[in-house]
């Protein structure tokens, strides 16, 4: 975001991180938007996913661009506005609303991240702690502790180390890898052709890359610092936070034969148990679209006796909803784009934000384009349509 320095009002938490609060949020603003969010939320979940929390200037390689969801500081101000505006909540205290009738919070909300970066712990958990919300990482296990990579983070590392020059890359063709922007909008290309092959396609695609760019795969110690490893999941649990499934190597399952998909699903699950000595609570699909799972893959997630899946179909999703979509809950995705009235707009439900929020262009919210396009969607998607 760009904002001048005077329409900031900045808290500093323990975590050291600025809890930068637009002066429109905290004062009028906040009170607009929090009566929006008080008139549509109120019987809605809203699960929210991230991937990745960075501070700016690390010098040390940082995988694949789009995996970052937000830096530090901004980060700290979407969890200030959750901790304003809505009643954060657990894993165990949504299973226990839904198979035990405990009560609901107006406005209940759930951060959770995928994959198992390290950052998750070291950077998110603390600003998360320090206001009280918890958090939920869902870990691709064959990832944790090993120092493999994800194949969008090798493939980022291998166009970031490739000569500049025109290449014929396996999956999309020719490429001009010149300029910085090229690199990424080719790395952008590869990893989004090869997220549709199966698993063993994948492994070929990456060597096949690597010949082609004429850079050789590094060693898994070049990765290490991405990820976390099972002490740290182990102690980040002993704190509070819950861990789901993720799948074992990170595959699209509808890419796989439904064996196949299964065995990702359980080996995750028996990793997780093995290392945390309890099974976990959920499960997210990878990748998360409608087109990526199938009825068939959440009977596999309750066939290893989770109670909760979610994707990444665009939430909140209504209360009266989640007992029949349990298998199925869905996200609210959030990425480096989603400036403060995207991240709010996204919050009530606006799944296609960027014809009703342009970046702003003074320090307030947009409240009053805001409430026309909630406005709208509530007489468009009335109760208990997600």
């Amino acid at each position: 975001m760009s904002h001048s320095s005077s329409s900031f009002g900045r808290q500093v938490h323990k975590d050291g991180s600025a809890g930068i609060l637009p002066h429109s949020l905290l004062a009028a603003g906040s009170a607009g938007a929090g009566r929006l969010i008080r008139l549509l939320s109120t019987n809605w979940l809203t699960v929210i996913c991230y991937h990745r929390v960075l501070v700016p200037g690390d010098l040390l390689f940082q995988g694949y661009k789009p995996t970052i969801s937000a830096t530090r500081d901004n980060f700290a101000q979407q969890m200030d506005f959750l901790r304003m505006h809505y009643n954060p909540i657990s894993l165990r205290d949504l299973v226990a609303w839904l198979d035990e009738g405990r009560a609901m919070p107006p406005r209940p909300v759930i951060v959770t991240f995928d994959d198992g970066y390290r950052d998750n712990g070291s950077i998110a958990w603390p600003i998360m702690q320090d206001r009280g919300i918890p958090a939920v990482i869902f870990l691709a296990t064959n990832h944790i502790g090993t120092g493999r990579p994800f194949i969008w983070d090798l493939a980022a590392y291998l166009f970031s180390k490739a000569a500049p020059g025109t290449f014929d890359l396996p999956l999309i063709g020719q490429a001009e890898l010149r300029a910085a922007a090229e690199r990424d909008a080719a790395t952008d290309a590869w990893v989004e052709a090869v997220k549709r092959q199966p698993g063993s396609k994948r492994t070929d695609a990456v060597h096949e890359l690597s010949v082609a760019l004429d850079v050789p795969i590094p060693s898994p110690n070049t990765f290490e610092h991405l990820y976390l490893n099972w002490s740290e999941v182990r102690d980040l649990a002993r704190q509070g936070v819950e861990f789901g499934a993720h799948t074992h190597t990170h595959p699209i399952l509808t890419s796989l034969p439904q064996e196949e998909a299964s065995r990702e699903i359980a080996t995750s699950v028996e990793h997780l148990t093995r290392h945390l000595g309890a099974k976990p609570l959920g499960f997210a699909y990878p990748n998360g679209s409608v087109r990526d799972y199938s009825a068939a893959h959440g009977g596999a997630v309750e066939a290893e006796g989770l109670p909760l899946a979610f994707s990444l179909e665009p939430g909140p999703v209504s209360l009266s909803q989640v007992p029949r979509r349990r298998m199925a809950v869905p996200r609210v995705y959030v990425g480096m784009q989603d400036t403060m009235p995207r991240f709010i707009a996204k919050l009530a439900g606006l799944a296609r934000v960027s014809h009703v929020v342009r970046p702003p262009q003074s320090t307030a919210y947009p409240l009053n384009r805001l409430k026309v396009a909630f406005e709208a969607r509530s007489q468009t998607r009335g109760a208990g349509c997600s």
